[in-house]
């Protein structure tokens, strides 16, 4: 099976996409990357990737800084836990030094099997194997595995050991990821471009826009949330997200759960007296959960000292999750 892939490094050589974190063998900006990447498509990380690195250049840089600042370079991109993970990973080797071999990147905050793999392969050459996602989708079609799930990854994981070009893993590594993301797509793959066409037991047994199999898609939780955007002399009113929620440690405007918009007893009694007017509602996606945000603006008669107050443009410099964003952008209309 390994020589019937002998095409797919030739393959990735010629037409590999030209990424910014191909350019370098910087253990540094391949883990940024691998960090970035996860759940967020490279058209999208590309622009936060060149910006992070500019500001963070080296792990000591990103080790040294507020953990708001961080959070407001990477707003936007999502998924905040990992910019934290990444950030304790960062003080972790500013501490301790890269570790060149896999199993060291393990011990590393924040560093998971994959991205062990990813760092280990690509910027110091070890042989160890990744599966991804696409990885994942590639071995089910090449193989004609019908199984879902963590069996399906176990067995990536196993055949990906096997056919381990253990002479250029890193290069190898990437171009199984290569020809999941721009050939061997999800769906309807372009069989007639795939290098390794003739090695594919789906593609033999017509099976391969079936495979992966398909899992049932998990239930949708719907939530319904009132904002209130508390505005007083010119200032917004906000608080910092507790531990354990949803975007933790960023801001957002007072928020709770409720049946609908306008009065939320809680709401009333964080921000103080002022007259409440609807702004508007928005709609936002969160993995599985769809929320319904009702957002209301608060012209506030005093100032709650159990807010931060912030104008517009000192908003701007806060971390703020992309709801909380369009939380203002609709009440500034009422304004």
């Amino acid at each position: 099976m390994a020589q019937s892939l002998d095409a797919l490094l030739p393959w990735f050589d010629a037409h590999k996409r030209d990424l910014p974190w191909r350019r370098t063998d910087d253990p540094w900006a391949i883990w940024v990357s691998e960090v970035m990447l996860q759940q967020t498509q490279v058209a999208t990380v590309v622009p936060y990737y060149l910006r992070w690195l500019q500001r963070f250049p080296r792990p000591q840089a990103l080790a040294e800084a507020d953990e708001q600042e961080a959070l407001a370079l990477w707003q936007g991109l999502g998924y905040y836990r990992r910019c934290r993970l990444l950030q304790k990973g960062a003080r972790h080797v500013v501490e301790h030094g890269y570790p060149e071999a896999y199993e060291g990147w393990l011990k590393v905050p924040g560093v998971g099997p994959y991205t062990a793999g990813a760092i280990a392969s690509i910027a110091f050459g070890v042989p160890v194997p990744v599966v991804d996602g696409n990885v994942e989708r590639v071995y089910a079609r090449l193989r004609a595995d019908r199984k879902t799930g963590a069996e399906l990854h176990r067995n990536a994981w196993k055949w990906s050991r096997k056919v381990l070009d253990k002479k250029r893993p890193g290069a190898w590594n990437e171009a199984l990821m290569e020809l999941g993301a721009t050939v061997c797509r999800p769906g309807k793959p372009d069989c007639p471009r795939c290098p390794v066409e003739t090695a594919c037991v789906g593609r033999m047994l017509g099976l391969e826009e079936s495979l992966p199999t398909r899992q049932a898609p998990p239930k949708v939780v719907k939530l319904r949330h009132a904002v209130w955007v508390p505005v007083f002399e010119g200032k917004f009113g906000v608080v910092q997200i507790p531990e354990g929620q949803w975007w933790e440690g960023m801001w957002e405007f007072p928020r709770a759960e409720s049946e609908g918009p306008m009065e939320v007893p809680e709401l009333r009694e964080l921000v103080g007296p002022g007259w409440l007017q609807t702004a508007g509602q928005i709609h936002h996606t969160v993995t599985r959960h769809k929320i319904t945000i009702d957002v209301s603006l608060i012209r506030c008669e005093t100032r709650s000292e159990r807010l931060r107050w912030e104008t517009a443009e000192g908003l701007a410099r806060l971390p703020m999750p992309t709801p909380q964003r369009r939380c203002l952008k609709a009440a500034l209309l009422r304004l």
